[in-house]
């Protein structure tokens, strides 16, 4: 077996398992430079998570430290009102995520230049 640093075990829904080399994973390489940074997760039912990025795994999951959530919600008056919960640590499966953001997250719409999207 190869170094096992770069080898991960992914095992398929069926049992089935399999060594993923992870230097040849294109899309895992570009995100090991942005662990341990700020990022900013959209979720599929519009809430907003922010946090530190741990690690992710060859399944796509995301664990974010020091989460937040930020939603949007309606008054009864049919004005906005964001809130915002402290989560800790959470785990993001893939099929809950619309946007993956990493970098300096701010308010401006500058975040293409210093994001990375899954």
């Amino acid at each position: 077996m190869e170094d096992e640093w770069t080898l991960a075990k992914v095992v398929s829904p069926d049992g089935s398992k399999e060594y993923v080399d992870a230097d040849k994973q294109k899309n895992l390489n570009l995100l090991k430079d942005y662990v341990n940074k700020t990022c900013r997760i959209t979720l599929i039912d519009g809430r907003v998570v922010s946090g530190l990025l741990i690690c992710f795994d060859y399944q796509g999951n995301v664990l974010v430290n020091n989460a937040s959530e930020e939603s949007t919600k309606m008054s009864s008056s049919g004005s906005e009102t964001k809130e915002t919960r402290s989560l800790g640590m959470i785990m993001v499966k893939p099929q809950h995520l619309v946007k993956f953001e990493v970098g300096q997250l701010s308010d401006s719409p500058s975040l293409c230049d210093d994001s990375v999207c899954l």
